[in-house]
């Protein structure tokens, strides 16, 4: 870039450009100065990996910066993206496009010298590891606009949780009601239970009255869970007032997995339990779980148990389960663990509360770091 350390510079090459058309052009000088377009060129982009031996490798790609929208604020005179880039882009070195109205003349700030301003030119890098002044100036030279630039890019990973030991109290037990041996959870206006003899219980009124779900008619009555069984609720994206129920647990030493879809909506049709039988197509079967626990996460389930060092993940309902490698244990996990349970709360964090096999309690939390951020 061409520096300029003064606008008088700036204006007196404005007027000798004026000048110099011939007799035959008019020149027409405008008092407008502002910035009407901005969008970035190609970006290149730095991962680097570590494999298992330690050797570490970076690679190199580069992705289209106009697909990304510049917010321009002409009361704040401020230009920002919402939707940051990624994390690794070389903000350092960036190209963008500058369009300004009635031919006014842009200029960036030099990040050096306090007076001096660096004349804008497309062909030209420029530095936006930090936010940027961009001074305009009219054709006439008579007035100029200033406006604060900033390029964001993410700093995190988004599909990378960050675990943190947390030092709060670990919840007690509940009471169990009579005849009951394990809760379920549930949502407003049903709770789910399992009872002293493996029936599925539910209650309307808050725990104070429980009835048999799964009645002892239904088809497939021999495919209830009673071993290590788990259940969660959430709304469904596809219909209002639309709850889903998804059960799962171990039946005769194979994985057993339930749902139940519950409309809301007055005078609905009573709402009944499904088998998801997938006989023939176990490849992707959620696998037998001691101490299951289940969650509703970032539109999936995710499945914790048995030695805990797989996290499962369903994106269809509790059809198929796969593995994904945003979602791991923390790194200081300890695995002599009797129990987990895990919960998620409204800030998109996942909670694991941790029974060692020692009588100690801990208690993790974590969050995929792209459900922290204010822009996504």
């Amino acid at each position: 870039m061409r520096k300029i350390k003064s606008i008088c510079t700036l204006l007196a090459a404005l007027v000798i450009m004026a000048s110099c058309a011939s007799n035959d052009t008019e020149v027409t000088l405008y008092g407008e100065a502002a910035i009407t377009a901005f969008t970035l060129g190609k970006l290149k982009k730095y991962e680097t990996k570590e494999d298992s031996d330690g050797n570490i490798t970076t690679n190199v790609t580069t992705f289209t910066g106009s697909s990304y929208k510049f917010i321009i604020d002409q009361v704040e005179h401020k230009i920002y993206n919402t939707d940051s880039l990624p994390v690794g882009t070389d903000a350092k070195h960036i190209l963008c496009t500058i369009t300004t109205a009635k031919n006014s003349v842009p200029m960036f700030k030099d990040l050096e010298e306090k007076d001096a301003w660096m004349l804008y030119s497309s062909i030209d890098s420029i530095d936006f590891t930090n936010p940027r002044t961009v001074r305009v100036v009219s054709s006439d030279g008579n007035g100029h606009t200033d406006y604060d630039v900033r390029v964001n890019v993410h700093k995190q990973k988004g599909d990378t949780i960050e675990w943190e030991l947390m030092d709060v109290d670990f919840p007690s037990d509940p009471v169990l009601p009579q005849g009951i041996k394990q809760l379920l959870g549930g949502f407003d206006i049903e709770e789910y239970a399992l009872s002293d003899k493996n029936k599925l219980m539910v209650s309307y009124d808050l725990g104070m009255t429980w009835t048999q779900d799964i009645p002892d008619t239904h088809e497939d009555i021999d495919e209830v869970p009673t071993k290590d069984v788990a259940l969660v609720t959430y709304p469904m994206n596809m219909a209002d007032r639309t709850m889903y129920v998804l059960m799962a647990g171990t039946c005769n030493g194979s994985i057993s997995v339930w749902r139940k879809i519950v409309d809301l909506d007055w005078g609905a049709p009573e709402s009944s339990w499904s088998y998801m039988d997938r006989a023939g197509e176990e490849e992707f079967d959620l696998p037998v779980l001691s101490n299951l626990s289940l969650v509703y996460y970032d539109k999936s389930i995710l499945a914790f148990g048995g030695d805990y060092k797989t996290i499962y993940q369903s994106r269809d309902n509790g059809i198929t389960w796969k593995t994904n490698k945003a979602y791991v244990m923390p790194k200081d996990f300890n695995y002599q663990v009797e129990s987990v349970k895990a919960a998620v709360d409204e800030e998109d964090y996942i909670w694991l509360y941790c029974k060692l096999i020692n009588g100690d309690k801990q208690v993790w939390r974590g969050r995929l770091n792209r459900l922290g951020w204010f822009y996504q």
